[in-house]
């Protein structure tokens, strides 16, 4: 399971390319896509941060590719309470200070959940 789930994350990224993220060598990555061997659970925590997966997506204890941080986040974006954030920490671009409507701020959520639904797939 652990090898399929490395392939595919990896993508169009080559074996030597995630090796080389991970600190370790080509043919040892190719292993772990063979599953010829396991990794150590410091390597695994490696993978989990770099493919922005949990340990129990990548060992296939779980179909959801979110880490718990993730699901926590998304699970109380919608209570985030914008006014008092954006009063908080005034939100630039360019330089100037948004003056955000009521809408603007809906479609900032709207966002948020809109990349969680692209992330999904």
């Amino acid at each position: 399971m652990l090898g399929e789930r490395l392939v595919k994350l990896r993508g169009n990224r080559t074996q030597k390319q995630i090796a080389e993220q991970l600190g370790i060598s080509r043919a040892r990555y190719s292993h772990y896509e063979n599953n010829h061997v396991q990794p150590s659970n410091e390597l695994l925590k490696k993978m989990s941060d770099l493919y922005g997966v949990s340990i129990d997506y990548l060992l296939g204890r779980s179909d959801s590719e979110l880490n718990f941080l993730e699901k926590e986040f998304l699970k109380d974006v919608a209570s985030i309470p914008l006014d008092e954030v954006i009063q908080k920490y005034p939100l630039k671009f360019m330089g100037e200070q948004l003056n955000l409507t009521s809408d603007d701020k809906k479609a900032i959520l709207a966002f948020i959940k809109t990349l969680h639904e692209l992330k999904k797939k």
